[in-house]
């Protein structure tokens, strides 16, 4: 990202992440109607939280102050959630003013409540979730086909190795014909730690792993992803087609972001360049965006990530609004969808209406 973009980007989150804390601040001191001293001190819990994120992820870049940047991402989702419920508390404030006080009181009951569940949720882990997907084309000596999806790890320093482990553990149990890893594997410098590779490499398959870009790889450096992907043993598709046994089309494409970096984006044509137009194709894409376009042109089944299901409010709701299949699996004509809401999380480790998830797609003849 050239500099002074960098610098405009910088400034808009900055007074975003200012305004938040600010609406915090009004909605709960007017709210409670509190002295000047308690005002004071609700100023200064504001403030050093506010600083314990911005310290965390300032010093995950200088070496591992994982409890730093843990405490920072709870406090940016615990933010989040308060926004989202000290809107709705302004709300009803306007019907029912005389009630106000009470309100606030509840509205912040709700959103300790919410954190903590939130919080509780993401601890215990991905779920797994098997479904049975009818391929076109399919030839019925592949009938019963697994595809085990993990999506979204975000390894990195939020990630311990114990998560890790679990998640590679509960994929290889399925037993799967092929894993397919839909993006957003890492953060930061872990592609040159041998120690993640060791864990990833785990993951097994009959055809093995493959993998496709997803924005953060191209974040975190292309190269670091890459490296990743070679010492894990895994195959990585960017924008070309893999023929399993001479059936099945694997299709892979780059991420989007690709092309802010002044490089190639996704190119379906080309991926699909050296196929024969019958066979049946599942195609690889982080986000869950021109599955018309991809079912037009043959595609079976489309496996996104990106999403995460939002997380937390109020990211869960602007997720089902900004993405037509937001997670969970969809059907357009005879072609399908699955978006994962992740394998992991990514920011403050908190959900709150979703879970972490493994998922294996069983193909079937249709």
């Amino acid at each position: 990202m050239p500099k002074m973009q960098f610098v405009v980007f910088l400034v808009i989150v900055l007074s975003v992440y200012a305004a938040m804390h600010l609406f915090v601040y009004w909605r709960v001191a007017s709210g409670l109607s509190l002295a000047p001293g308690q005002r004071l001190a609700l100023k200064w819990i504001l403030a050093a939280g506010a600083l314990l994120f911005i310290a965390g992820e300032f010093l995950s870049r200088l070496a591992s102050f994982r409890a730093v940047l843990c405490a920072g991402s709870i406090w940016l989702g615990m933010l989040a959630i308060a926004l989202s419920v000290l809107l709705l508390e302004m709300l009803l404030s306007l019907l029912l003013p005389q009630q106000r006080r009470l309100l606030t009181l509840a509205a912040l009951a709700l959103i300790f409540l919410v954190s903590a569940f939130s919080l509780v949720n993401a601890a215990l882990g991905p779920v797994v979730r098997e479904k049975r997907v009818p391929l076109r084309g399919l030839p019925p000596e592949l009938d019963g086909f697994a595809i085990v999806q993990i999506s979204d790890l975000h390894v990195g320093n939020l990630t311990s190795m114990r998560r890790l482990r679990r998640i590679v553990g509960k994929a290889n149990a399925l037993k799967p014909d092929l894993v397919c890893v839909t993006g957003d594997t890492l953060d930061g410098e872990v592609g040159r730690d041998g120690k993640y590779c060791a864990v990833l490499g785990g993951l097994r398959a009959r055809h093995g792993v493959v993998a496709v870009t997803g924005n953060h790889e191209f974040y975190a450096g292309i190269g670091k992803f890459t490296e990743l992907a070679r010492c894990s043993g895994w195959k990585v598709l960017r924008n070309e087609s893999w023929v399993i046994d001479g059936r099945l089309a694997v299709v892979g494409l780059d991420d989007e972001t690709a092309t802010r970096l002044k490089l190639p984006g996704p190119d379906l044509d080309a991926a699909l360049a050296a196929l024969e137009p019958g066979m049946p194709k599942v195609l690889l894409r982080h986000q869950p965006r021109l599955f018309s376009e991809a079912a037009k042109r043959g595609v079976g089944l489309q496996l996104s990530g990106h999403t995460h299901a939002g997380q937390i409010p109020p990211m869960d709701l602007l997720v089902c609004l900004a993405y037509k299949y937001p997670a969970g699996l969809y059907r357009l004509g005879d072609s399908f969808i699955h978006t994962s809401s992740g394998s992991s999380t990514w920011g403050p480790p908190m959900r709150f209406l979703s879970r972490s998830e493994i998922v294996k797609l069983v193909l079937v003849s249709n």
